[in-house]
């Protein structure tokens, strides 16, 4: 649902520029607009209309997909376990273990270990705190989505993916460079 609250144009703001910068260089690319400002203008105004879900709903029923969840995604699959993981110390974000997560996120059914698994699309981890993010004890890190009961190990694993320090830390550059 964060794909579909970006093309509404009030998803998470990370996401949402990404979306504009990107859309916006490949535009100008495909000289469809003569320059950035042109490009990202016809982004947003895209955005700001409702084009962009019309063009994901049609995207999804060309490949076979379930079309009818871009315009209501209350209809998705709701994992039955929402747990809370909280800060046990305060202090900025300073990394977060891309790898770490993905292995939780597996272990949750959200991926698979073989090529036989069977992925649940209603399992998951959001993060709440990112790098750069300041935190205080008792903060929600993370929430995991989960259909079976989640181990105190699993849980452990998920804060072995945060490393938390005592001194600022800046949020990382959304986007470095942009090669073309």
């Amino acid at each position: 649902s964060e794909v579909i609250d970006t093309l509404h144009g009030r998803g998470p703001e990370h996401i949402l520029n990404l979306c504009l910068a990107a859309d916006s260089q490949m535009l100008e690319q495909a000289n469809k607009r003569k320059n950035e400002e042109s490009a990202l203008t016809t982004v947003k105004r895209v955005l700001d209309t409702v084009q962009a879900i019309d063009k994901l709903q049609e995207r999804v029923k060309y490949q076979h997909g379930n079309d009818e969840l871009i315009g209501n995604p209350e209809l998705f699959t709701k994992a039955k376990l929402i747990i809370e993981v909280k800060a046990k110390q305060a202090g900025y974000i300073q990394t977060l273990e891309a790898k770490t997560l993905g292995i939780v996120s597996m272990k949750l059914g959200g991926g698979r270990q073989t090529k036989d698994d069977v992925i649940d699309h209603s399992v998951g981890i959001i993060l709440n705190k990112k790098v750069g993010d300041q935190c205080k004890v008792g903060e929600v890190l993370a929430y995991i989505h989960a259909n079976n009961e989640v181990s105190d190990e699993l849980i452990n694993e998920l804060y072995g993916a945060y490393k938390i320090v005592d001194f600022f830390v800046e949020k990382p550059i959304l986007i470095d460079e942009i090669l073309v």
